[in-house]
């Protein structure tokens, strides 16, 4: 099946009470990134993640605010710069999963309606990471997509690597 049946196919209207686009998704790309691997422990990454932003810091992200949930997730809301430079807020809700990974929802921004699953592999004193989820958005188009969704997690994972390296 070539993908644009396949496209075909998911969105054909008899199919929507199987596979059910929320109306603002108007390009779609599923990503997997693996073979990352953070110069750290599984213990100290997730002593990591329960820091304040301030430590936490991934440098274009600006004006952050996160506020912890009952059930188990933070919604972090932030601005950064968005398609053609242009600046945007972003809200998300992470969920986690300690100590395999977390949930990340898009419920605010460019890329509203996207989720991602990043969970973590220990390999001693070194920790793998890989990331699965569907992008969506119905501001950029799908041939940037995708490029824009590696280059995010690629400037993700150096901010924390580095991050990392001063975190004791």
């Amino acid at each position: 099946m070539t993908a644009i049946d396949l496209r075909t196919l998911l969105y054909n209207k008899s199919l929507h009470r199987i596979y059910r686009p929320s109306p603002l998704r108007e390009t779609m790309v599923f990503v997997v990134d693996q073979g990352s691997a953070f110069d750290a422990s599984l213990e100290k990454i997730w002593r990591y993640l329960q820091t304040p932003p301030d430590v936490h810091n991934h440098p274009a992200n600006q004006n952050v605010r996160a506020e912890m949930q009952p059930d188990n997730s933070m919604v972090m809301t932030f601005e950064n710069d968005g398609p053609g430079g242009v600046k945007v807020t972003n809200k998300l809700k992470f969920t986690m999963f300690p100590p395999v990974g977390f949930l990340t929802e898009y419920i605010g921004g460019p890329l509203t309606g996207s989720k991602m699953m990043q969970y973590y592999t220990p390999m001693g004193d070194k920790t793998g990471v890989t990331v699965a989820g569907e992008f969506t958005s119905a501001m950029v188009p799908e041939n940037q997509l995708r490029p824009m969704v590696l280059q995010n997690l690629e400037q993700a994972f150096n901010d924390d690597q580095q991050n990392l390296k001063q975190f004791k």
